[in-house]
């Protein structure tokens, strides 16, 4: 304890415990302790209507099928008439005219013409110059066949371009299908904007299976009288999904014929030995400026280093790694005394060299900057992995539940918890979630249907799940105009 007063961080260190842990509680709160969300209690959509009969009086009562902001449509329920939006009814009962079956092809190239103005869209807004260049360039590679890539600076209106540029080619008569791929974290915005500057049907397909199969059913196809779908008609106009789930539900999704638009913020389909390089060149680039332990990186370089047979291999240099880790930046600093015999013999630097493979200087000055947390954080994966995981590692990224699985957990008091609940199953939950999602990712570990927390407390809020999400795709949710 004396040594601990001696060191001037400690009051900082201390502080930061707090804040984690506060941060924990928030997140890890029981649903009966949550704030209460006034989004639960505003209609989002009408799924279906139901007609019957008061068993007292023989009166018919009208029940609608709602589905509620920010909520799954897992969580969908029947309200009376009388306790729903009239506004939303008129929007449900609009979309159950079945559209005339009209084929209309794709206009000549030669037909083009730029538009010079911005017409009036939804809720009176138009498009700023810059954004009616944008969308006119996207309508002229349409007209000619062209695939391309809208690309600007965030915040500038790319979604917003993107949606008018649909919305002119709706306005010429094809009604779409049309497919938006997008990161989990923009999706809420692309819906929202295609409400607020269009009139087309914009549905989002992302959840449950329940709440999947809910899509399909309510939201998908119109129906005849005995219920079955009708063929080559739709009722949506828009599809909003994530890379993730088209890959899911590739089977359903594949019948359809979509005009799809991509986002361009989404994770690339990168094959293992990409990711291994790119890996590879981001660790030679933090051991490079590393000021910390010599352990670490001595363990970082032998964790980097191809094996000869091209197999995984079991490091010799990761014993001990659970023991504290030196963090004075007044001590005594040693050069790179590491890097300099392996430099010359590691060959395999020539195909994930930081210095070709890192094109953008902004982020190569980020990295610098927390090459130490970057290195410590993959130190406390690999222990976790190695020496608390073991064998369990493989079946906890197969999906198996943290209940199945044997994780040795050591004596604790659990004197200082983040909530009343919190117990062993808890902590190897936590052990489990920060291997898997990675760290500070408690949303993502909330969400998780293999751990306990979701089970205990809940889904945790959408917009809350979308931030952390966003923070970890290096994006913004920041709407585009």
């Amino acid at each position: 304890m004396e040594e601990l007063e001696k060191d001037p961080r400690i009051a900082q260190k201390i502080k930061r415990f707090r804040n984690k842990q506060a941060q924990m509680k928030h997140i890890f709160t029981e649903p009966d302790e949550d704030l209460f969300n006034p989004d639960y209690i505003e209609v989002d959509r009408i799924l279906e209507v139901a007609h019957t009969k008061d068993a007292e009086t023989g009166e018919e009562v009208t029940h609608y099928l709602v589905k509620w902001c920010s909520l799954p449509y897992e969580e969908s329920t029947w309200e009376l008439e009388e306790d729903v939006d009239p506004a939303k009814v008129k929007e449900f009962e609009s979309l159950q005219v079945l559209p005339e079956i009209k084929h209309v092809e794709r206009p000549a190239s030669d037909s083009w013409q730029k538009l010079e103005k911005s017409r009036e869209y939804k809720n009176s807004n138009q498009l700023r110059e810059y954004q009616l260049e944008g969308m006119n360039w996207l309508l002229f590679n349409w007209y000619n066949r062209k695939n391309c890539i809208l690309a600007d600076e965030m915040g500038l209106g790319k979604t917003i371009q993107s949606i008018t540029f649909l919305s002119e080619i709706f306005l010429r008569g094809i009604h779409g299908p049309f497919l938006i791929i997008a990161p989990l974290s923009t999706i809420t915005n692309w819906e929202r904007e295609f409400r607020t500057w269009t009139e087309m049907n914009a549905i989002v397909y992302h959840g449950s299976q329940i709440s999947r199969q809910m899509i399909q059913q309510y939201e998908m196809v119109y129906r005849d009288a005995q219920g079955n779908p009708l063929s080559g008609v739709f009722k949506f106009h828009v599809v909003i999904t994530t890379f993730e789930m088209i890959l899911a539900d590739c089977p359903e999704l594949k019948k359809i014929h979509w005009n799809i638009l991509t986002h361009g913020r989404f994770k690339w389909h990168l094959n293992e030995k990409d990711m291994e390089m790119i890996c590879r060149a981001l660790l030679v680039y933090c051991v490079k400026h590393y000021k910390g332990d010599e352990k670490i990186k001595s363990f970082i370089w032998e964790l980097i280093t191809p094996s000869k047979d091209g197999q995984s291999q079991t490091l010799q240099n990761h014993s001990g790694l659970s023991a504290p880790v030196p963090r004075g930046r007044k001590g005594k600093k040693t050069k790179n005394q590491l890097l300099l015999p392996e430099l010359k013999n590691a060959d395999w630097l020539a195909t994930c060299n930081p210095e070709v493979v890192l094109h953008d200087d902004g982020y190569k000055k980020h990295l610098k900057q927390h090459c130490n947390k970057v290195l410590l954080r993959v130190r406390m994966l690999y222990y976790l992995k190695a020496e608390i995981l073991g064998e369990a590692a493989d079946r906890a990224f197969e999906g198996t539940p943290a209940r199945e699985l044997d994780v040795p957990l050591p004596d604790i008091d659990y004197m200082e918890i983040p909530v009343d609940w919190w117990d062993a199953e808890a902590d190897k939950s936590l052990l489990i979630g920060v291997f898997k999602h990675g760290y500070e990712r408690y949303n993502a570990m909330r969400a998780d249907p293999a751990l306990c927390f979701l089970e205990k407390v809940g889904m945790p809020d959408e917009k809350s799940l979308s931030a952390e999400q966003s923070a970890a795709d290096g994006t913004s949710d920041v709407p585009e105009r």
